[in-house]
Order: C-alpha cells, then sequence, then structure tokens
C-alpha cells in the first residue's frame, strides 16, 4: 500500500519505508555556475512483505535517484529510510553491510555492473565473497541461484561476455538472490530488452517473488510492464510523488496531468506496435 507515512517508527510489515525523502546535486564548474538542483524533494511510500510498488515517471523525474537512495548508493540530503524495520539512510558504509544482505540491486544494463573479464561464477559469488563465506558455501550457493534463474550450473565457467543480454540480466538476478534479500529494486531493469525477453524475465521475477517473499521496488517508464508486476504505483514529476494508489486505479482513471501523459504515451506505443507487427 502507498501511503503518506507520519508516525516516527515503521509498521512491522513495511519491508521498505521511506519518509520525507529529499536528495540534490550540484550542477556546474569550471566555467559554469555551480548550482544546486533538486532531484528528489519529500518523497513518501512504504511497500510491504511480498508487495510490488512501481515508482514510474519520465527521465528526469526523480525515481531513479530514490532507488539509489534506498539502496545507499546515494546519501539523501533529509528524510528517513526504513529497510526490514532498520532505520539506514544515514548510516555509514560499515554500519550498512550487514543492511545489504536484506536489500539488492538490478541495474538497467547488467554489464555495466560486471566486470568483463570475470566469469559468471565470479559474478554470483561476488556477495557472497564480500560477506565472507567459504569456497564451498558460495559455489554451493551459485548453482543453486543458477537453476533457480533458469541457466545452466554448468555455465558458471563461462566469461560474462560470452552471455545475451537476457541471460546477462538473469545472472544479475542470480547475484542478487545468493545472500536471500527481502527487497529487490529493479532499476529500469527491463530497457534495452526486446518484448519476448522482457515477458520472460517478468514471468521469472514474478515466479521468484512467490517462492522467495520477495518485495520488489520497479523502477520504470514502461506502464504496459507495471501493469502486469505491479499492485501500487506511484507516479513522480519534477522530484515529487504526484499521484499514487494502486495500479488499476491509477491506469483506469489517472488524476494527474503527468500520470495521464504516461497512460497516453503507453497507449500510443501499444498501438505502433500492433500496427508493426501486422505488417
Amino acid at each position: 500500500m502507498v501511503s503518506d507515512p507520519s508516525s516516527c517508527a515503521p509498521p512491522n510489515d513495511a519491508v521498505l519505508r521511506v519518509q520525507a525523502l529529499s536528495k540534490s546535486y550540484v550542477r556546474g564548474g569550471l566555467w559554469r555556475k555551480r548550482v544546486r538542483v533538486s532531484a528528489v524533494a519529500g518523497v513518501d511510500f512504504e511497500i510491504h512483505a511480498g508487495q510490488t510498488l512501481a515508482l514510474v515517471g519520465t527521465s528526469g523525474s526523480g525515481k531513479s535517484t530514490v532507488a539509489r537512495c534506498v539502496t545507499g548508493l546515494e546519501k539523501p540530503d533529509a528524510g528517513r529510510i526504513w529497510i526490514a524495520g532498520t532505520e539506514v539512510a544515514q548510516l555509514d558504509s560499515q554500519a550498512l553491510r550487514p543492511i545489504r544482505r536484506d536489500v539488492q540491486m538490478i541495474f538497467q544494463d547488467a554489464i555495466t555492473s560486471m566486470n568483463p573479464r570475470f566469469s559468471a561464477a565470479d559474478v554470483v559469488e561476488e556477495p557472497l565473497l564480500i560477506q565472507g563465506a567459504a569456497r564451498a558455501e558460495r559455489r554451493a550457493v551459485a548453482e543453486r541461484v543458477m537453476n533457480e534463474v533458469a541457466l545452466s550450473p554448468e555455465w558458471l565457467i563461462r566469461p560474462v561476455m560470452e552471455f545475451s543480454g537476457g541471460q546477462r540480466q538473469r545472472l544479475a538476478i542470480a547475484r542478487a538472490l545468493t545472500l536471500r534479500p527481502k527487497l529487490l529494486v529493479l532499476d529500469e531493469a527491463f530497457a534495452g530488452l526486446d518484448l519476448s525477453t522482457q515477458a520472460q524475465i517478468a514471468n521469472l521475477l514474478l515466479s521468484l517473488q512467490a517462492s522467495h517473499a520477495l518485495t520488489l521496488l520497479l523502477i520504470s517508464h514502461d506502464l504496459t510492464l507495471v501493469a502486469r508486476m505491479a499492485d501500487t504505483l506511484a507516479v513522480m514529476s519534477a522530484g515529487r510523488i504526484v499521484e499514487s494508489g494502486t495500479t488499476r486505479q491509477i491506469l483506469k482513471d489517472p488524476a494527474h496531468e503527468a500520470t495521464r501523459k504516461l497512460v497516453a504515451s503507453s497507449q500510443a506505443a501499444e498501438f505502433r506496435f500492433a500496427a508493426a507487427a501486422a505488417r
């Protein structure tokens, strides 16, 4: 459920809760005047166990900045973040280390988050290596999660550059699963994949969500994908959430102009695809 939380403590079943989150960046320098630009301003939402919240908006709306703050890749200027009941917004990297087991991120272009010289085993086992797991345990877990994402464990010896785009995304998901996280953050994780591969990855994630009791934060601009995967929806514009509620309700009757533009754009894209397929 998306809400406007006001109490100081998160509810017990909120896997992720964000309160009054704000983040800005300094732009310019050298020959340009340095100015502070607000990327996120006063964002509130929460996701309960086993649910999927889609955070949508056009490029520059602030949705990816929220994802980076939630995963600890960026430190917010203000606001509070709870993951599985632990407040994390102001923790340093050392204090965040045990929390990273609970939250993992899948990026848009999987290869940018992998060392191209690594084997699949190096990539998948990396989180366990950082956490200090023994070699035998790392390999056993790697073989298990490869099976879970429908990749052969025999492929662990292959260099990641030999995998297709969809297979690399499966590798990224396998790597995330090694630590048995409570929350997966998907930052435009389907962008760049063809429609058939998108559908396969979506089905995989829905299956894993059911079997692992995963909670998902889906960052996307693709409302067709959102309609398929998300229970609740929050629309961002200019760094703020301008509309939130159940996915079905918002897509059926969008109230904000930013939402109506996204819906119209999604419908136009579906029409163009259908027309192309019919030729």
